[in-house]
């Protein structure tokens, strides 16, 4: 339970269908953290006490910073952009939290995600769906969960939209009914990323030269851990037109930023492929991907390669196809499985 509204309306649900329901509420990272902050915590309790469950509150800040916050900074500082909550799911939420539960006598873990999870007996196998409300499907974070922890999710609100999740709170008398939410990363404070890495990462960042996509210098900048693919605002420069980081060069802290058709590519390399809803795929196949949330899936070709990496083909060039990011195989609504973008392999 965040102290949200999502997993309020999962809580009371599920008490209305006849579960025992324990609450749980983590703390993270400081009291600026915007996920399960003092007044997440209160508003959290407020809603057990309403519903009628008991509540406890547990300290993951250990954990999560190993983690998590770490994990975070190191990619940064290796020129890549990291995915918090696709790395968080799996090693906290249903991976620390769930053991918490299961000490609980708990036989699932419950929360506000906005997807569907079921078993398919003709695949013999748990399954991972897209939540019904596509504007506000999670999926693509929960991509990197395991059989065995589907096997103890369970995702109340995946099957609704957003609104009639409010209007759930309402008739449940939920304080909480019309708490706003973030879509920030919720353990840096005031959106600001390259601050937070200077004071959390090992040592100071080093400057680098930003050079144009002939090799020629522009500029300089103060550390990589400052920019992301894509990123147009903030570069330092001035061209006279507009130009959009292309490409990181980390081991040279060389930032390469080229014109808007510079970050339209078609292949790429990713690693650590997982297959959560369908068996390992040993030849190639084509799915829907989606290589980072706001993406919207575009189809593509998946060849399995060496070590558990595979290559992703799209069938139309992709704008900023990111290293560090998360890239999602979908099969219609079916959350197919994963892998982590490595680097982009040629041109559009």
């Amino acid at each position: 339970m965040s102290g949200g509204v999502d997993s309020s309306v999962a809580a009371a649900f599920l008490k209305k269908k006849g579960y025992e329901v324990i609450g749980i509420t983590m703390r993270f990272w400081g009291d600026e953290n915007r996920c399960c902050s003092p007044d997440d915590v209160e508003d959290a309790r407020q809603v057990a006490r309403i519903i009628g469950i008991p509540h406890y509150v547990i300290s993951m800040h250990d954990a999560f910073k190993k983690e998590v916050v770490d994990y975070f900074i190191s990619e940064y500082i290796h020129g890549r952009t990291p995915n918090p909550c696709a790395v968080c799911n799996p090693a906290i939420k249903f991976g620390k939290l769930l053991e918490k539960a299961r000490e609980l006598k708990a036989e699932y873990l419950a929360t506000g995600h906005y997807a569907v999870t079921a078993y398919d007996r003709n695949r013999r196998r748990f399954v991972l769906k897209m939540g019904k409300e596509r504007g506000k499907d999670q999926s693509y974070f929960l991509a990197r969960l395991s059989q065995e922890i589907l096997k103890h999710a369970l995702f109340p609100v995946g099957n609704f939209p957003k609104h009639k999740i409010r209007k759930l709170a309402d008739q449940f008398n939920l304080p909480v009914a019309a708490k706003s939410e973030s879509q920030e990363v919720c353990f840096v404070a005031n959106g600001e990323l390259a601050r937070f890495i200077e004071q959390y990462g090992n040592g100071n960042p080093k400057p680098g030269n930003i050079v144009n996509n002939r090799g020629e210098i522009i500029g300089t900048h103060s550390g990589i851990h400052g920019y992301t693919i894509g990123q147009r605002k903030g570069l330092g420069i001035a061209l006279g037109e507009r130009a959009y980081v292309t490409r990181i060069d980390a081991p040279t802290r060389t930032i390469v930023v080229g014109d808007r058709n510079d970050l339209y590519h078609k292949r790429f390399i990713a690693t650590q492929a997982h297959w959560i809803s369908v068996p390992p795929v040993r030849h190639p196949r084509s799915f829907r991907v989606r290589i980072r949330y706001m993406h919207k899936p575009a189809d593509a070709q998946i060849m399995p390669l060496d070590h558990n990496n595979v290559e992703v083909v799209f069938d139309t060039p992709q704008r900023a196809i990111t290293p560090g990011q998360l890239a999602v195989f979908y099969d219609n609504d079916l959350v197919a499985g994963s892998a982590w973008i490595s680097r982009v392999a040629g041109s559009a």
